[in-house]
């Protein structure tokens, strides 16, 4: 089940509406420089078939890369990727449904004209839009957090992030007067700058309307005060208020589950929630296919890094093979190529790989800078130990370290492990207990809101990383 995000439909509505307007500016530019203004309305009728695959293959593409939903981590070569994207898949239908009905459903001089025209628009309108129009009054989020505490200032913090968009701004801490919990608070003052109210359990509903929001936050410290409040919060949902808790807001505006959140309901709750039952074929096929794929598109560059490794050191093997741990906890070996020096854990036994490990040799830190030595568990995918998209596998003699030491972290492993996965293009490398928790919060995330969009954008991300050697960092 998605997360609640009604209090940002209007604004992401209209990424979707300018999308096609320029869809439809940019394919109408492109049929008139072809063919002419006067011949536009013959063509289009003549092949409204193709235009309806075009259109549709547009809009799904935008959808699965998540071009139409809040952005958390807003970046202009994000945004580029998604359009690059989103028109490549367009090309990819059109094509195979040409050869499937066995004729030219666009021409190409106008089909080529059209994305060319659509591209450039639609591009220049997302760039404006983000930049401009989702940072302004017209498609501010209004908000306003119940309480006053550490848990409803850090949600301020949360929501109010410059990269947060459509921009979110609170309006108000409303102080709930029967609460034992929160800090007595006098009307009329402020807390970090914003408006300080108070509010009974009876006038709550009558408070939040006048303040004219768009999403109420609940941030009150007892869980009790919470409770006492379920009627009224209802209501105001009802009323049409996004109304959300701290794990929500952590979710939906940081991609992660708090640790502290986490309990057996929320586990057991989580997992009937999780797509991933519907989704584990899809992901099989995809699997195979891209995998497929990739084996020819690296192979070029698998052969060159094979060289290069034996020619740095002849006597020594190009792969490194090494157990880790799947799904269920099913032991497997991982195929990569070697980075590190024969002999690295001889003294040491299994450790962390950590930033600038002297043990990595020097052509070893650029083959992990760029995710290349990780071209040979392509075979791990093929054979169904790995997936594209998942969590990280770990080691035995680590896994049961961490599973002492994190609570629920064996819950990651009731998926398919993958070659890159939401942790790793949100949290940069991890060499402590305190990264592999901070990680397993992500992983928590996907477990839970796993889906093929949420597929598609990490690889589209980790993108950045292939081919900038860029690592996320936070």
């Amino acid at each position: 089940m998605a997360i609640a995000r009604s209090h940002i439909a209007r604004q992401t509505a209209w990424v979707a509406v300018l999308d096609m307007a320029c869809l439809l500016a940019g394919s109408a530019a492109g049929v008139a420089a072809r063919l002419g203004a006067g011949e536009l309305r013959t063509y289009v009728f003549d092949h409204l078939d193709g235009w309806l695959i075009f259109f549709g293959s547009i809009a799904l593409a935008n959808y699965l890369a998540g071009a139409y939903r809040l952005q958390h981590t807003f970046s202009r070569f994000n945004l580029a990727v998604n359009w690059l994207f989103s028109l490549t898949f367009a090309l990819l239908v059109l094509s195979l449904t040409s050869y499937a009905w066995f004729r030219l459903l666009l021409g190409r001089g106008v089909l080529a004209l059209s994305v060319a025209c659509y591209g450039a628009l639609s591009l220049g309108v997302r760039l404006l839009a983000y930049r401009s129009l989702f940072r302004s009054r017209l498609f501010l989020c209004r908000v306003a957090v119940l309480g006053t505490g550490e848990t409803a200032r850090e949600m301020r913090r949360l929501v109010e992030r410059d990269y947060v968009l459509p921009a979110h701004r609170v309006m108000a801490f409303i102080a709930l007067r029967a609460a034992q919990h929160e800090r007595a608070s006098e009307a009329g003052s402020v807390v970090e700058a914003v408006a300080l109210l108070e509010a009974t359990a009876e006038s709550l509903d009558a408070v939040v309307r006048g303040l004219g929001i768009d999403l109420l936050i609940v941030g009150l410290e007892s869980p009790d005060d919470v409770r006492a409040l379920y009627p009224q919060l209802r209501r105001l949902r009802f009323a049409g208020i996004e109304v959300l808790s701290p794990l929500h807001v952590e979710e939906l505006y940081s991609g992660r589950t708090p640790l502290e959140y986490v309990d057996e309901d929320y586990l057991t709750q989580a997992s009937l929630e999780s797509g991933f039952l519907v989704v584990r074929r899809v992901k099989r096929l995809a699997d195979i296919g891209i995998g497929l794929a990739a084996c020819v598109f690296f192979a070029p560059i698998a052969l060159v890094a094979a060289v290069l490794i034996k020619l740095s050191a002849p006597r020594e093997p190009v792969l490194y093979f090494q157990t880790r741990v799947g799904q269920f906890g099913r032991p497997f070996r991982i195929c990569k190529f070697r980075t590190m020096r024969s002999g690295a854990e001889a003294e040491t036994g299994p450790v962390w790989s950590s930033f600038g490990d002297p043990r990595v040799t020097r052509l070893g830190r650029i083959l992990r800078r760029f995710r290349l030595d990780e071209i040979p568990q392509i075979v791990n995918i093929l054979k169904g130990e790995m997936s594209m998209v998942g969590p990280r596998p770990e080691r035995p003699e680590l896994t049961e370290k961490l599973a002492r030491e994190i609570p629920y972290y064996a819950e990651r492993e009731n998926v398919v492990p993958g070659l890159t996965g939401w942790a790793q293009i949100r949290y940069p490398y991890g060499s402590s207990v305190d990264d592999a928790a901070r990680k397993l919060e992500y992983d928590m995330y996907y477990i839970k809101h796993l889906s093929f969009s949420l597929d598609v954008q990490i690889v589209l991300s980790t993108l950045r990383i292939v081919l900038f050697g860029k690592e996320r960092q936070v």
